[in-house]
Protein backbone atom coordinates (compact mmCIF):
# COMPACT_ATOMS: atom_id res chain seq x y z
CA UNK A 1 0.00 0.00 0.00
CA UNK A 2 1.13 3.15 -1.10
CA UNK A 3 0.20 6.90 0.58
CA UNK A 4 1.32 10.51 0.06
CA UNK A 5 2.72 11.59 3.58
CA UNK A 6 0.00 13.97 4.11
CA UNK A 7 -1.99 10.93 4.17
CA UNK A 8 -1.25 9.03 7.35
CA UNK A 9 0.56 9.31 10.51
CA UNK A 10 3.56 7.29 11.99
CA UNK A 11 3.12 6.61 15.37
CA UNK A 12 4.25 3.89 18.18
CA UNK A 13 1.80 1.91 20.24
CA UNK A 14 2.75 1.09 24.03
CA UNK A 15 1.11 -2.44 25.53
CA UNK A 16 -2.21 -2.34 26.09
CA UNK A 17 -3.34 0.16 22.85
CA UNK A 18 -4.19 -2.24 20.15
CA UNK A 19 -4.26 -5.72 19.32
CA UNK A 20 -4.50 -7.56 16.00
CA UNK A 21 -7.74 -7.82 14.21
CA UNK A 22 -9.13 -11.24 14.11
CA UNK A 23 -6.68 -12.88 15.59
CA UNK A 24 -6.16 -10.57 19.19
CA UNK A 25 -2.83 -10.70 20.05
CA UNK A 26 -1.68 -7.85 21.75
CA UNK A 27 0.37 -5.99 19.84
CA UNK A 28 2.92 -2.60 21.08
CA UNK A 29 5.45 -0.89 18.35
CA UNK A 30 5.23 1.18 15.61
CA UNK A 31 1.66 1.52 13.83
CA UNK A 32 0.74 3.90 11.02
CA UNK A 33 -2.79 5.29 10.70
CA UNK A 34 -4.29 6.71 7.73
CA UNK A 35 -6.22 9.58 6.69
CA UNK A 36 -9.51 7.06 6.98
CA UNK A 37 -8.87 5.50 10.40
CA UNK A 38 -7.32 2.32 9.39
CA UNK A 39 -4.38 1.43 11.92
CA UNK A 40 -1.84 -0.89 10.63
CA UNK A 41 1.27 -2.15 12.40
CA UNK A 42 4.46 -1.02 10.30
CA UNK A 43 7.08 1.70 9.81
CA UNK A 44 5.14 2.87 6.60
CA UNK A 45 2.29 2.42 4.77
CA UNK A 46 4.69 0.64 2.27
CA UNK A 47 6.06 -1.86 4.79
CA UNK A 48 2.45 -2.65 6.79
CA UNK A 49 1.32 -5.46 8.31
CA UNK A 50 -1.90 -7.00 9.81
CA UNK A 51 -4.75 -4.06 10.32
CA UNK A 52 -5.07 -3.53 14.29
CA UNK A 53 -8.44 -2.42 16.50
CA UNK A 54 -8.23 -0.43 19.45
CA UNK A 55 -8.20 -1.67 22.79
CA UNK A 56 -8.89 1.31 24.94
CA UNK A 57 -12.34 2.26 24.33
CA UNK A 58 -13.61 -1.01 21.91
CA UNK A 59 -12.22 -3.71 23.12
CA UNK A 60 -10.85 -6.00 25.67
CA UNK A 61 -8.77 -9.38 24.85
CA UNK A 62 -9.92 -12.32 26.40
CA UNK A 63 -8.42 -15.45 24.84
CA UNK A 64 -6.02 -14.36 22.14
CA UNK A 65 -9.42 -14.69 19.89
CA UNK A 66 -12.33 -13.37 21.11
CA UNK A 67 -13.19 -9.45 21.58
CA UNK A 68 -15.56 -7.81 23.58
CA UNK A 69 -16.45 -4.08 24.03
CA UNK A 70 -14.51 -2.31 27.16
CA UNK A 71 -17.95 -1.32 28.66
CA UNK A 72 -19.95 -1.69 32.15
CA UNK A 73 -21.86 -4.52 32.52
CA UNK A 74 -25.19 -5.15 33.89
CA UNK A 75 -24.97 -6.26 37.89
CA UNK A 76 -27.77 -6.54 40.19
CA UNK A 77 -27.34 -7.28 44.08
CA UNK A 78 -28.82 -11.72 44.70
CA UNK A 79 -30.83 -12.47 47.22
CA UNK A 80 -28.48 -14.06 49.25
CA UNK A 81 -26.53 -10.84 49.22
CA UNK A 82 -29.83 -8.91 50.51
CA UNK A 83 -29.93 -12.04 53.22
CA UNK A 84 -26.37 -10.73 54.33
CA UNK A 85 -26.47 -7.20 54.00
CA UNK A 86 -23.98 -6.37 51.47
CA UNK A 87 -22.97 -7.41 48.21
CA UNK A 88 -19.55 -7.27 46.61
CA UNK A 89 -18.80 -4.76 43.45
CA UNK A 90 -16.14 -5.61 40.84
CA UNK A 91 -14.77 -2.52 39.21
CA UNK A 92 -11.43 -2.35 36.14
CA UNK A 93 -9.77 0.53 35.46
CA UNK A 94 -7.30 1.04 31.78
CA UNK A 95 -4.21 3.06 33.16
CA UNK A 96 -3.61 3.97 29.79
CA UNK A 97 -6.72 5.33 29.18
CA UNK A 98 -7.81 6.01 32.61
CA UNK A 99 -11.13 4.13 31.95
CA UNK A 100 -13.60 2.96 34.48
CA UNK A 101 -15.77 -0.25 34.54
CA UNK A 102 -17.98 -2.35 36.75
CA UNK A 103 -17.61 -6.13 35.67
CA UNK A 104 -19.23 -9.20 37.30
CA UNK A 105 -16.89 -11.86 39.11
CA UNK A 106 -16.42 -13.90 36.31
CA UNK A 107 -15.03 -11.15 33.76
CA UNK A 108 -13.11 -9.55 36.95
CA UNK A 109 -11.22 -12.71 37.79
CA UNK A 110 -10.26 -12.81 33.95
CA UNK A 111 -9.03 -9.49 33.11
CA UNK A 112 -7.55 -8.50 36.38
CA UNK A 113 -4.69 -10.64 35.30
CA UNK A 114 -3.91 -8.13 31.67
CA UNK A 115 -0.91 -6.22 32.41
CA UNK A 116 -2.35 -2.71 31.66
CA UNK A 117 -5.64 -3.31 33.73
CA UNK A 118 -6.08 -2.75 37.50
CA UNK A 119 -8.83 -3.88 39.49
CA UNK A 120 -10.36 -3.68 43.11
CA UNK A 121 -13.46 -5.35 45.32
CA UNK A 122 -16.06 -2.81 46.83
CA UNK A 123 -18.24 -3.89 50.21
CA UNK A 124 -21.28 -2.32 49.29
CA UNK A 125 -23.94 -2.22 51.82
CA UNK A 126 -27.14 -2.73 51.47
CA UNK A 127 -28.49 -2.33 54.88
CA UNK A 128 -31.50 -0.06 55.61
CA UNK A 129 -31.30 2.58 56.69
CA UNK A 130 -29.67 4.93 53.61
CA UNK A 131 -29.26 7.66 55.86
CA UNK A 132 -27.77 8.18 59.58
CA UNK A 133 -30.00 7.86 62.55
CA UNK A 134 -29.50 9.55 65.82
CA UNK A 135 -31.41 7.60 68.12
CA UNK A 136 -30.79 8.12 72.49
CA UNK A 137 -27.51 10.19 71.93
CA UNK A 138 -26.02 7.22 69.38
CA UNK A 139 -25.30 7.61 65.51
CA UNK A 140 -26.08 5.01 63.51
CA UNK A 141 -24.13 4.90 60.43
CA UNK A 142 -26.69 4.25 57.22
CA UNK A 143 -25.80 2.49 54.06
CA UNK A 144 -24.85 6.10 52.82
CA UNK A 145 -22.08 6.81 54.70
CA UNK A 146 -20.87 3.23 55.19
CA UNK A 147 -20.76 2.78 51.47
CA UNK A 148 -18.91 6.47 50.68
CA UNK A 149 -15.90 5.20 53.47
CA UNK A 150 -15.77 1.51 51.77
CA UNK A 151 -15.28 3.93 48.64
CA UNK A 152 -13.06 5.72 49.42
CA UNK A 153 -10.62 3.17 50.45
CA UNK A 154 -10.85 1.32 47.60
CA UNK A 155 -10.20 4.73 45.87
CA UNK A 156 -6.64 4.85 47.00
CA UNK A 157 -5.63 1.67 44.09
CA UNK A 158 -8.34 2.69 41.77
CA UNK A 159 -8.22 6.62 41.32
CA UNK A 160 -11.34 8.16 40.32
CA UNK A 161 -13.64 5.78 41.73
CA UNK A 162 -15.11 8.03 44.11
CA UNK A 163 -16.20 10.20 41.41
CA UNK A 164 -17.22 7.55 39.09
CA UNK A 165 -19.54 6.20 41.70
CA UNK A 166 -22.41 9.12 42.22
CA UNK A 167 -25.19 6.91 43.94
CA UNK A 168 -24.04 5.61 47.35
CA UNK A 169 -27.68 3.95 48.26
CA UNK A 170 -27.89 2.21 45.49
CA UNK A 171 -29.89 -1.19 45.58
CA UNK A 172 -30.15 -0.07 49.04
CA UNK A 173 -34.36 1.35 49.12
CA UNK A 174 -35.70 -1.96 47.59
CA UNK A 175 -39.26 -2.44 48.31
CA UNK A 176 -41.31 -5.16 48.07
CA UNK A 177 -44.19 -4.89 45.39
CA UNK A 178 -46.85 -7.48 46.74
CA UNK A 179 -49.43 -5.97 49.38
CA UNK A 180 -49.31 -7.51 52.51
CA UNK A 181 -45.49 -8.79 52.22
CA UNK A 182 -42.12 -7.05 52.76
CA UNK A 183 -39.52 -7.82 50.88
CA UNK A 184 -38.00 -9.88 53.87
CA UNK A 185 -40.30 -12.24 53.88
CA UNK A 186 -40.63 -13.08 49.87
CA UNK A 187 -39.91 -16.53 48.34
CA UNK A 188 -36.61 -16.65 46.87
CA UNK A 189 -38.16 -15.96 42.88
CA UNK A 190 -40.14 -13.24 44.14
CA UNK A 191 -37.22 -11.59 45.47
CA UNK A 192 -35.90 -12.37 41.86
CA UNK A 193 -38.40 -10.34 40.10
CA UNK A 194 -38.69 -7.79 42.45
CA UNK A 195 -34.48 -7.22 41.67
CA UNK A 196 -34.35 -7.22 38.34
CA UNK A 197 -37.67 -4.69 37.87
CA UNK A 198 -35.17 -1.97 40.25
CA UNK A 199 -32.35 -0.03 38.32
CA UNK A 200 -29.16 -1.26 37.42
CA UNK A 201 -25.84 -0.25 38.33
CA UNK A 202 -26.39 0.88 34.51
CA UNK A 203 -29.37 3.18 34.64
CA UNK A 204 -29.66 6.58 36.26
CA UNK A 205 -31.98 8.38 38.43
CA UNK A 206 -35.01 9.67 36.95
CA UNK A 207 -35.08 13.43 36.08
CA UNK A 208 -36.83 15.04 38.76
CA UNK A 209 -39.42 17.99 37.41
CA UNK A 210 -38.87 21.36 38.77
CA UNK A 211 -41.59 22.52 41.09
CA UNK A 212 -44.03 25.19 39.54
CA UNK A 213 -43.19 28.63 40.58
CA UNK A 214 -45.58 29.44 43.37
CA UNK A 215 -46.62 33.36 43.43
CA UNK A 216 -46.57 35.11 46.57
CA UNK A 217 -49.70 36.68 48.41
CA UNK A 218 -49.97 40.13 48.11
CA UNK A 219 -48.44 42.24 50.81
CA UNK A 220 -51.30 44.80 52.21
CA UNK A 221 -49.35 48.32 52.49
CA UNK A 222 -51.96 50.34 53.65
CA UNK A 223 -49.99 52.63 56.54
CA UNK A 224 -51.12 52.09 59.66
CA UNK A 225 -53.16 54.41 62.08
CA UNK A 226 -51.02 56.70 64.31
CA UNK A 227 -51.47 56.13 68.07
CA UNK A 228 -53.12 59.47 69.68
CA UNK A 229 -50.79 61.04 71.80
CA UNK A 230 -53.29 61.32 74.64
CA UNK A 231 -53.84 57.49 74.40
CA UNK A 232 -50.50 56.54 74.60
CA UNK A 233 -49.91 59.03 77.42
CA UNK A 234 -52.55 57.92 79.59
CA UNK A 235 -51.12 54.60 79.82
CA UNK A 236 -49.31 54.85 83.00
CA UNK A 237 -52.28 55.95 84.80
CA UNK A 238 -54.66 53.56 86.96
CA UNK A 239 -54.31 50.72 84.81
CA UNK A 240 -50.26 50.07 85.03
CA UNK A 241 -49.50 50.85 81.62
CA UNK A 242 -46.68 53.31 80.56
CA UNK A 243 -44.36 53.67 84.43
CA UNK A 244 -46.38 51.27 86.24
CA UNK A 245 -48.14 53.58 88.22
CA UNK A 246 -46.62 55.96 91.41
CA UNK A 247 -47.66 56.12 94.74
CA UNK A 248 -45.99 59.62 94.57
CA UNK A 249 -47.69 62.82 93.79
CA UNK A 250 -46.15 65.52 91.59
CA UNK A 251 -45.57 67.64 94.42
CA UNK A 252 -43.56 65.07 96.04
CA UNK A 253 -41.69 64.30 93.52
CA UNK A 254 -41.04 67.97 92.34
CA UNK A 255 -39.47 68.19 95.80
CA UNK A 256 -37.39 65.40 95.57
CA UNK A 257 -34.41 66.23 92.61
CA UNK A 258 -32.44 63.39 93.10
CA UNK A 259 -35.03 60.84 92.98
CA UNK A 260 -33.96 59.24 96.73
CA UNK A 261 -37.71 58.37 97.27
CA UNK A 262 -38.71 56.90 93.59
CA UNK A 263 -36.21 53.45 94.82
CA UNK A 264 -39.09 53.11 97.19
CA UNK A 265 -41.53 52.88 94.68
CA UNK A 266 -39.59 50.32 92.81
CA UNK A 267 -39.08 52.40 89.55
CA UNK A 268 -35.67 52.73 87.76
CA UNK A 269 -34.14 56.21 86.33
CA UNK A 270 -36.24 55.17 82.74
CA UNK A 271 -38.92 54.99 84.32
CA UNK A 272 -39.04 57.95 85.91
CA UNK A 273 -37.73 59.62 82.50
CA UNK A 274 -40.66 58.09 80.86
CA UNK A 275 -43.43 59.40 83.57
CA UNK A 276 -41.53 62.76 82.69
Amino acid sequence: MWLPVFKYLLKFAKLGMFAFKGTGQEYQGPYVETNTGKLYAGESPTDTGLELISVDNNDIIFNGKKTIPFESETVLPTPEDYNRGFMFRYFLKNFTTGKIIEVKKVNYTKLIKKKYYKGDVLKWILTKPAKDIFNQGYLYKGAITRNKANTKEVSFNITGLDTYITEYDKFVNIESDVKGFKFEDLPKKEKIRVIKNQRTNLQKPPKVKPRAFLRPEPVDTTPALPISQSNSSSGGGSTGGGGGGLNQSFDEVMNDPDNQSMGNNNLTSNSANNYY
